[in-house]
């Protein structure tokens, strides 16, 4: 009765057209969404990327591209990331060939090869991320393929569930006497099996949080002003400042967590890395606990010291006390030295949220103007909130951005009842919300009701028709294609 795949996304690029040439060390950033073709050019020592933003994270997709380079030298070549991949696309003498590259767990890096085609013709190829493997596999159109596991191998070791993020990056590599490489890019698109009620990633969720809490009257205003555009984020509790709040500031937090939908993480006061193992995890269980006594809620998430920890720690956090991994890279380590949003990271965040692209920030104080080392000032983060609400996006808590990308994969329906006019179903999202998109032809009367909260839902009409909005574990919906209120649950407008 219901179609059992079919195409989710279909993006590419649509911000940056004609020639994009690269400067000296400037990133460029393009929304994803139909484009014509872009033209990327390197030249000789000059650093830089180029960003593919605002695609959709999943569990599992398939990224669909078409390029083609041109180029002086066989020293040069093309590193492309993809969501846990670092390849390297390179001319030889019988054409252009792919090699997907990972780390071992002796720290050695190994490759496997694959050829894409011809130098003289369009190359046509596709990546497919696999967050349950922790894998990518390189299609190419002879197909012929290779599967590779991720690049970092703590990443390879998570002992949850992955998703891709929400980009990709193409960065140039000119090397001996090489002059110039130049890329073409004609396509790329995203695609993951499609049902007919679809779990799909959220690309307009922005994860944000703070690390401490510092003094009140350095984060204050800014957790207002993000507050007042109905934004939020996590708060990862350092114990030693914790320890030092007030029971006026004690209840501030609380509030935030409890009653404005902020999330409670850990800080642990320690590098955990300069520990024992017995004695790491002691340390982690004593802040576990601490935060969830001060605060009243579990924390979720947890980072430690200048972020010195490792997969080793993240393991025993998850299997034991049940938090995800701030660090690492598949957290704010995916692009090295750019997860804090600060004052000295401002000239790479600044373009890189004008183009609506996501990635998961944090930082110390939101309030001085300027701001110290490692916190970002007041007039800055108000202009980082700013142009993600003028995007339609939402800056929200670590936990509520992995449970989401997570969904893609753990949420389950179950379809209760269907007719010509309506259907029935209920939704299973271990806990937490999930978008979810539902592969109908909706008309002007289409309407959707969330039977357990008995009260009608707004949605989003895709290009196809289909609708997508977002539902709550355990509760049952009706979909009314043709506003068949007889039939229907909820109270009528």
């Amino acid at each position: 009765m219901f179609p059992v795949a079919d195409a989710v996304f279909g993006s590419g690029i649509n911000r940056c057209t004609g020639n994009l040439v690269k400067y000296p060390d400037i990133h460029r950033f393009c929304e994803a969404s139909a484009f014509p073709p872009i033209h990327y050019q390197g030249q000789p020592r000059q650093t830089g990327s180029l960003y593919i933003c605002r695609l959709t994270p999943m569990v599992k997709c398939t990224y669909q591209i078409s390029i083609d380079i041109n180029t002086d030298s066989l020293h040069n070549f093309i590193e492309l990331n993809s969501p846990g991949s670092k390849l390297a696309i390179q001319e030889t003498n019988n054409g252009i060939i792919l090699k997907s590259y990972f780390e071992s767990s002796s720290g050695d890096i190994g490759s496997e090869t694959i050829f894409l085609g011809d130098s003289a013709e369009k190359l046509d190829f596709e990546i497919t991320f696999d967050g349950c493997s922790k894998t990518n596999t390189i299609f190419a159109k002879d197909g012929k393929y290779i599967t590779t596991p991720f690049y970092n191998f703590e990443r390879q070791r998570l002992p949850y569930i992955d998703f891709s993020i929400g980009y990709l990056r193409f960065t140039s590599f000119l090397a001996g006497k090489g002059k110039y490489l130049d890329v073409n890019i004609y396509r790329i698109s995203q695609r993951a099996d499609r049902k007919f009620i679809t779990a799909i990633g959220d690309r307009t969720l922005v994860p944000f949080g703070l690390d401490g809490p510092h003094v009140r009257n350095t984060t204050e205003k800014g957790i207002r002003y993000l507050n007042s555009k109905n934004n939020r984020g996590t708060i990862w509790f350092d114990i030693e400042l914790l320890e030092q709040c007030s029971e006026s500031d004690l209840e501030y937090l609380r509030d935030l967590v409890v009653n404005c939908s902020w999330d409670a993480g850990v800080h642990y006061s320690e590098e955990l890395n300069s520990l024992p193992h017995e004695q790491a995890c002691k340390v982690m269980d004593e802040g576990y606990s601490y935060v969830y006594e001060k605060i009243g809620r579990k924390p979720t998430s947890w980072c430690s010291m200048r972020n010195r920890d490792n997969i080793t720690h993240a393991i025993y956090a998850y299997e034991n006390l049940g938090m995800f991994w701030r660090n690492g890279a598949s957290g704010i380590h995916a692009e090295r030295d750019i997860g804090n949003l600060d004052d000295d990271t401002w000239a790479w965040w600044e373009p890189a949220f004008g183009a609506g692209m996501v990635y998961p920030a944090f930082t110390h104080e939101l309030d001085l103007e300027p701001a110290i080392k490692y916190s970002i000032s007041r007039s800055k983060f108000q202009n980082w909130v700013d142009n993600y609400n003028s995007n339609k996006m939402t800056i929200v808590s670590f936990f509520e951005y992995n449970r989401i990308g997570r969904n893609t994969y753990d949420a389950s329906f179950d379809i209760l009842k269907y007719t010509e006019n309506f259907f029935v179903f209920s939704a299973h999202t271990k806990g937490f919300d999930a978008l979810v998109n539902v592969n109908i032809s909706a008309g002007e009367n289409t309407r959707v009701c969330d039977n357990t909260l008995e009260q009608f839902l707004s949605y989003k009409l895709e290009q196809d028709k289909s609708i997508t909005f977002r539902v709550k574990n355990n509760h049952t919906y009706s979909v009314y294609l043709d506003n068949a209120d007889k039939e229907c649950d909820c109270p009528v407008d």
